[in-house]
């Protein structure tokens, strides 16, 4: 046997109805819409007729039981949606409540998964797009990094760029090195030379001066040398 689902369709504006407001204005008006939306709820696979069993209708005290309202409420809420033409009785004690039919909505279990498999692949899919969504943000970031870090290293590039030291800097340097550098001869010798090693530009004149402190320890220096040319070699 196909299993059925059903609902209630319930407008927004179900509170700012005429009669439902005149209901809740009511003493206890609150615990009488509770029990009219419980009703309709009862009777929504029933096309809006609400009895026990074929035979056996409700009373108010059954209603006050499926409910879990209280009977005071029951009797006086019942006799206020007949008025309003919230409910019906019927001759057979039948309650009727008309509005279901318009408001009840309802599904096979087939359906219902046929609609679950459908909300899925839907799901799945927005899965997938955010996903690829956010791969291309990440990719989009991860190459806005880049950019940074190429321009931090320019940056330190340019901070990078030899600045020739002053004579008093390398003295101040050598002095608390005291390896035994000369630094007005470091100075004069590498100012000859364009502040160059080899044949590139020095960047570490620090360095530079270390590297002298390794040579003044196997061979100090002890003063310009002239060579066969007439020139003094520092």
């Amino acid at each position: 046997m196909t299993k059925k689902y059903y609902w209630l369709k319930m407008k927004k504006d179900f509170f700012k109805r005429h009669d439902i407001r005149i209901v809740e204005s009511m003493p206890n008006g609150k615990d009488y819409v509770l029990f009219y939306l419980k009703l309709l709820l009862e009777s929504i696979d029933h096309d809006g007729a609400l009895r026990f069993s074929d035979t056996i209708p409700y009373d108010e005290n059954m209603l006050s039981i499926i409910t879990n309202t209280n009977i005071d409420i029951v009797r006086s809420a019942l006799k206020l949606f007949c008025e309003l033409n919230l409910v019906e009785i019927m001759t057979d004690k039948t309650i009727y409540l008309q509005e279901v039919q318009a408001m009840v909505g309802n599904e096979t279990e087939w359906a219902e998964r046929k609609r679950a498999f459908r909300d899925k692949k839907i799901k799945n899919v927005l899965e997938i797009e955010d996903n690829a969504r956010t791969k291309k943000d990440n990719v989009r970031q991860e190459i806005e990094i880049e950019k940074e870090i190429e321009k931090d290293i320019d940056k330190g590039a340019k901070k990078r760029r030899f600045t020739p030291p002053k004579i008093d800097e390398v003295a101040e340097y050598c002095k608390q090195r005291n390896k035994g550098v000369d630094a007005q001869r470091f100075v004069d010798f590498y100012t000859a030379k364009n502040w160059m090693i080899g044949k590139n530009k020095m960047i570490d004149w620090q360095a530079a001066v270390r590297t002298w402190e390794k040579v003044e320890s196997i061979q100090p220096y002890s003063g310009p040398v002239k060579t066969a040319g007439g020139t003094y070699k520092l």
